[in-house]
């Protein structure tokens, strides 16, 4: 028998047993390996299909036999069949333990499922991220996760595993699997241990090769799909809603954020919960409420004149009283199971409703094509409520619930981005969803941590399932601010501070169970003031965070980044997940104690200045800072550029046209400014612009350079101005090139083209209405 085949130009087979093993060399840096014939139940990939250009690679015979790639070696030893996993250098990074490689075992249900296993040991010292949302801690190391996507309400939330595990040693595994599953990193069993089982389903594993967490980012995104750009809009803060008293407190809410000029751009309304009246007729209904939206153009044209986009609610369930129910049901489109009665229909929103079976196409357009009169009425976004999959013994289209309940909601996502092309093409996707899958990006699906409690160990312990989450290759993640149940009294302190975390989360969305209590001025004129501030640096702040989706869409980087991505060489950073980076530039250290006003912080290597006090601090090492409730920890990198726009109420107030630059001089440094028109897909057609902007610093000079655009220039607003802030002391001059020496301006008179010292350490430079490129000189 030969020791290997080739399937075709990419894969080779090893058919020393029964399952054999199927080796597929995808990219230089990706490698897929099967265990085929594992069961009969065919299983969906996370993985879309698309056509790849064969990767080149060299076989070297032998025992091991090699595969060589540019990048990476893997080694196949045979009798018995183990896989080894080495870099360019030849370091074996990770491998199959002589005594378990993969395994099929039947499982004894009558079903003929195979219950499929595998096992790999690491080098050296290793810690591991990503998994998903859910866990209790940021470092996998030690953690064991069942993928089993779950809500516990009260408790940790939303539990969503996704099986890709990131190592620090800068590869990842991911496992092509969606059914339910185990994986232990670091069980001890003869060595310290990564072991997979899955109990249905093929056994397909990957391994990706990015050289450092932030490598494995890009792999990950080749593999699983990139997020598209969301609307510019998704990105500001999102007011969320639950039950109305009447139609006069809906229209009340939106004049009052406009009143107290508390920026936000989204209002988004809860179904209807029996006798509590929301946006429908109930859960699983997909009409309007008659009685709190008796004229719903009308009411909702309101909300938009205000600039406000409307995002509604639902279910993945219908109810038998709506009038869709007849037909779903004809057609084979609602499972058996769904939503137990609960109590009364004035009780409780639980009225034996049905799932909806997304796993058949068909299913999938016609649940879309039922919304068609929302999308008339211009609803912007969708707020996708529960969907953890039904139980483990139902059967769906596509196969039994033990396989498909993790993939379940993904599904749904499909239905509605593939919905969304046909019907606004042009329009950019935004779900915002409670449960998913790996992939799930690709659809525009952003999710939030669910029902969660309101107290400080619940606020700390959504910092390390947000950074899994982006490890995961999940960028859009958020929280309900102030927490979702109150099972103690709300509190003006919990509420700010957890505002504050959310200024800085991929979505900012403030939301609970008593809504009322949810909304920035619920807690006083102090805490009102507190919020306002954090809301305008949100939007301040949105030229710097769009660039980081543009990052997320092109690079798969997530937005709010733990420190190991920028930092791997650093042990102190390797299990830090309290505190994160807002893109690279901006260190988060959220405060997460009641009463604290003094809060530990620790700074990697490099310089670091306070962003409220211009303090400068010199890493590594630990600090503890003033934190009174109205601050937020916040430290910016030296060698930082930081584009920062004007304080507005909503992002489509004013175009971008001018420019504040926030500029900490160290070396020379770089920041690439993104823009496109924010709401439609034209930037997949190349309308989108990028503008450089570099700093360099010299014996006598700081130099600030800003590019001529690169792109579609048609996105940058005519006569756009631009202010340099420069961390630096009073320059003796500052020239500007093809305008020479700026006059240094004094007093109020700040409008033309100059430059003053403006307290706190920094040179403002206000620059001529002159066409870039520029250049601009210090002289120190």
């Amino acid at each position: 028998m030969p020791r290997f085949e080739r399937l075709d130009a990419s894969t080779l087979g090893f058919p020393g047993g029964d399952p054999r093993v199927a080796v597929t060399v995808l990219t230089p840096r990706i490698v897929r390996v099967e265990l085929t014939q594992t069961g009969r139940e065919a299983a969906p990939s996370y993985v879309a299909e698309r056509e790849r250009t064969p990767a080149p690679f060299e076989v070297v015979d032998g025992n091991p036999l090699r595969i060589v790639t540019t990048d990476l070696r893997v080694e196949v030893a045979t009798a018995p069949l183990r896989i080894a996993l080495l870099d360019s250098r030849d370091d074996w990074l990770l491998r199959e333990p002589a005594d378990a490689g993969m395994a099929a075992e039947p499982v004894t249900d009558g079903l003929g499922r195979r219950r499929v296993r595998a096992s790999f040991v690491f080098s050296g010292e290793q810690h591991f991220y990503g998994l998903g949302q859910g866990g209790a801690a940021f470092d996998r190391l030690g953690a064991t996760r069942q993928l089993w996507n779950t809500h516990i309400g009260h408790g940790p939330g939303s539990d969503m595993g996704v099986p890709l595990l990131v190592s620090s040693r800068g590869y990842a595994l991911f496992f092509d699997n969606p059914g339910d599953a185990v994986v232990s990193v670091g069980r001890s069993d003869g060595g310290v241990r990564i072991v997979y089982t899955a109990e249905t389903g093929r056994l397909v594993w990957y391994f990706l090769l990015g050289g450092d967490v932030r490598g494995v980012m890009r792999e990950a995104a080749e593999l699983l799909d990139r997020p598209p750009m969301p609307p510019r809009w998704a990105l500001g803060f999102l007011q969320s809603t639950r039950h109305f008293e009447n139609t006069a407190e809906l229209r009340q809410l939106a004049h009052t954020l406009r009143e107290k000029r508390i920026p936000c751009d989204a209002l988004i309304y809860l179904s209807t919960y029996g006798d509590a009246l929301g946006w429908n007729r109930g859960v699983g209904h997909l009409e309007l409420q008659p009685g709190l939206w008796s004229d719903p153009s009308a009411l909702l044209g309101e909300m938009r004149a205000q600039h406000f986009e409307v995002i509604t609610h639902e279910y993945p369930v219908l109810h038998s009283e709506s009038p869709l129910f007849a037909e779903a049901e004809s057609r084979g489109y609602l499972l058996d199971a769904g939503y137990e009665r609960a109590g009364p229909a004035g009780a409780n929103y639980r009225q034996g409703q049905r799932y909806v079976d997304f796993s058949n196409p068909a299913a999938r357009a016609w649940w879309w094509s039922a919304h068609r009169e929302l999308v008339r009425l211009g609803v912007a976004g969708w707020w996708l409520d529960g969907g953890e999959g039904p139980p483990a013994e139902s059967t769906l289209h596509g196969g039994s619930g033990t396989l498909l309940h993790n993939i379940y909601d993904r599904f749904r996502h499909e239905a509605f981005a593939e919905g969304e092309a046909r019907d606004r093409p042009d329009q950019r996707v935004f779900l915002l969803c409670r449960s998913g899958a790996a992939g799930m990006q690709r659809f525009g699906a952003s999710c939030w941590s669910g029902d969660i409690n309101n107290d400080f160990a619940t606020l700390e312990a959504q910092i390390p399932l947000g950074l899994n989450t982006g490890v995961s290759g999940v960028p859009y993640w958020g929280t309900d601010v102030g927490g979702f149940f109150h099972p103690i009294p709300e509190t003006g302190e919990l509420y700010a501070r957890w505002f504050q975390l959310g200024a800085f989360s991929p979505i900012f969305r403030s939301h609970g169970w008593v809504w009322r209590e949810h909304v920035p001025w619920a807690h006083g004129s102090e805490v009102e003031a507190f919020c306002r501030r954090y809301a305008e640096l949100r939007y301040r702040l949105l030229p710097y965070t769009y660039t980081l989706a543009w990052q997320a869409h092109t690079l798969g980087l997530p937005l709010m980044r733990p420190l190991v991505m920028s930092y791997p060489d650093d042990p102190r950073v390797w299990s830090l997940g309290h505190q994160f980076l807002w893109g690279d530039d901006l260190l988060v250290a959220p405060v997460t104690r009641a009463g604290a006003t003094a809060w530990p912080v620790y700074l990697p290597a490099g310089a670091w200045y306070d962003f409220w006090t211009g303090a400068r601090h010199e890493g590594p090492g630990g600090f503890t800072v003033a934190a009174p409730l109205d601050r937020l920890p916040l430290f910016v990198r030296a060698g930082a550029i930081v584009p920062m726009g004007p304080v507005v109420q909503h992002t489509s107030e004013r175009p971008l046209d001018d420019v504040t630059v926030l500029i900490y001089p160290a070396g020379a440094s770089r920041f690439e400014l993104y823009e496109d028109d924010g709401r439609t897909n034209a930037y997949r057609r190349g309308r989108h612009a990028l503008t450089v902007f570099e700093c360099a610093t010299g014996p006598e000079t700081v130099t600030v350079r800003i590019g001529d655009a690169d792109g579609d220039r048609s996105v940058i607003p005519a006569g756009r101005r631009y202010l340099l802030r420069v961390r630096l002391d009073p320059p003796r001059a500052v020239t500007v090139s093809g305008r020479g020496e700026l006059p240094r301006l004094a007093g109020a008179d700040q409008t033309g083209a100059g430059w003053w010292a403006d307290g706190g350490g920094f040179v403002s430079v206000r620059l001529p209405d002159q066409a870039a490129p520029l250049t601009v000189t210090l002289r120190t």
